[in-house]
């Protein structure tokens, strides 16, 4: 017989972070093994976003649509209590929904959605489950858990970081990922060439799913040897700071409030003849980058755009 999980929603009518947070946080101290929260539109911009990740696009039908937080339950939980403590969450209306999961239908419909995705010309992100993939001529694969939140190569960020890494790379260079999230750009530089790549992130359970990730790649023939020789690793750090690692190339897939600040860094740590590749910028923003590039002595070398997202390679002082 499947084991049967607990789904506990909650249904609020609040958008403000300590709100929206707090529900959590009691989900959490219930036991939850998993959470969700669905329908936060305005989330993001009202919560500080200490890490800089870049939001899924929403749907249409998120719009007007109350938020969801839900925790996942491999037992019972004290339902009183948790109800108990809701009821300290400001002056906010909640719902609490109680349902059981089949683990063998939960999982199936989840990894159903999840196919092989190209995400440039020479290379491919597979479900790790599809180990059985049989990639053509020329193509690269990464396997990944696309289960982690974010950074499993649907996101145009993702794709057009990906897509720069392929165009500036020959091979042999030292890279910086930062904001590595699951890791997924860090084995993108490694599958083009890379000699060494060091990924960091601000969210420890980043980290730990960027490693976790990089576990899934130690048969993979153009990663597996830097894995090896431990020339591909993972830290938590906040952005470029305290680093001394000089690198061809430096990557941030991250917001534009976030990315501002590490220009200073980058110039310092991108050699002369590197690049510093940059995503996870809304077009709105763009003109607020592109002053910070000129601030910092950069120069577009690129500029890509993918709906509305853009992506730019940059480069130090004079262009020749």
């Amino acid at each position: 017989m499947d084991k049967v999980w607990k789904e506990i929603k909650v249904t609020l009518d609040s958008l403000q972070t300590v709100d929206i947070d707090l529900v959590n946080y009691y989900l959490n101290e219930a036991g939850a093994v998993g959470n969700e929260i669905k329908y936060a539109q305005g989330y993001l911009e009202n919560h500080p976003n200490l890490f800089g990740e870049i939001p899924e696009e929403l749907p249409e039908d998120y719009l007007n649509h109350p938020v969801e937080v839900i925790g996942y339950y491999e037992s019972e939980i004290d339902l009183e209590k948790l109800e108990e403590q809701l009821k300290t969450v400001g002056k906010v209306d909640f719902k609490v929904e109680v349902a059981d999961l089949e683990t063998e239908n939960w999982h199936d419909n989840w990894m159903q959605y999840y196919k092989p995705e190209r995400i440039s010309r020479f290379l491919s992100i597979v479900p790790e489950w599809q180990d059985n993939y049989e990639a053509a001529p020329f193509e690269q694969v990464i396997f990944m858990d696309p289960g982690v939140a974010f950074g499993t190569g649907n996101h145009p960020t993702t794709r057009l970081s990906a897509q720069a890494l392929e165009m500036v790379m020959q091979g042999g260079e030292t890279v910086l990922d930062v904001g590595t999230g699951t890791g997924i750009l860090s084995f993108i530089a490694s599958v083009f060439g890379a000699k060494e790549v060091l990924g960091m992130d601000y969210d420890p359970q980043a980290v730990n799913a960027a490693i976790n990730n990089l576990n899934a790649q130690k048969n993979h023939e153009m990663i597996s040897h830097l894995i090896d020789a431990q020339k591909i690793r993972f830290i938590e750090n906040d952005l470029l700071k305290g680093i001394d690692q000089t690198a061809d190339v430096i990557v941030a897939n991250i917001l534009p409030h976030i990315l501002v600040n590490l220009f200073s860094d980058a110039h310092k740590l991108l050699n002369d003849n590197g690049y510093l590749i940059l995503g996870g910028i809304l077009n709105e923003k763009a003109s607020f980058i592109e002053e910070a590039i000129e601030t910092h002595n950069f120069e577009i070398y690129q500029k890509t755009q993918m709906r509305e997202w853009v992506n730019y390679i940059v480069v130090k002082g004079d262009m020749d």
